[in-house]
């Protein structure tokens, strides 16, 4: 059973870095992977950590790459000069988007930052765990960050790709509202 799930994760892989092999870097969103985030702290990933290899495998610019080796705590004067088109938030901070739209945190004002001026900040999934650390659901996290840094490379169906990825690999029906608890 691990055979296929890492069958089908390097399968997934392939088909995404054929894909975007040929972009440049003006072709890729800079993008900013929120590791923690509370008013005590902005914890981000960059190299050498999942955040870095999520985002340069699906076809976007980690700004924190040449900063950050792991993961690390900035403040938000870095993350204005890194300025992020889109940020991601994980399931390892209980942030959502609509806090970083409203201003909600204490401290912190991300009114400037593009990737929150053009609402570009994305929750990552939480199905069977959290999608951020390498887990089972691998390829599914491939597809969602692919589809959402290459919108015109990549057109899933999420909530398909979801249902048919739980039956096959964990032979479990999902239902809709399953799959939108998965993907909110």
């Amino acid at each position: 059973r691990a055979d296929r799930f890492l069958e089908e994760g390097e399968k997934v892989q392939d088909e995404i870095k054929a894909k975007i092999k040929d972009l440049t870097p003006e072709q890729k969103p800079d993008a900013l992977m929120i590791y923690q985030l509370s008013d005590q702290a902005i914890t981000v990933s960059g190299k050498g950590f999942f955040g870095n290899q999520w985002l340069n495998a699906t076809g976007a610019n980690d700004v924190a790459e040449e900063d950050v080796q792991g993961r690390k705590d900035v403040n938000m004067e870095q993350v204005y000069s890194w300025n992020p088109e889109v940020i991601y938030l994980t399931n390892f901070t209980p942030i959502q988007p609509e806090d970083l739209y409203n201003n909600t945190i204490p401290g912190q004002d991300w009114s400037e930052v593009d990737a929150v001026k053009n609402k570009q900040v994305y929750k990552i999934p939480l199905g069977i765990y959290r999608w951020f650390p390498p887990s089972g659901d691998a390829p599914l996290m491939l597809k969602w960050l692919a589809q959402h840094n290459q919108p015109d490379l990549f057109t899933y169906d999420m909530n398909e790709e979801i249902r048919t990825y739980y039956k096959d690999f964990y032979d479990y029906d999902l239902t809709d509202e399953d799959i939108h608890s998965i993907l909110n």
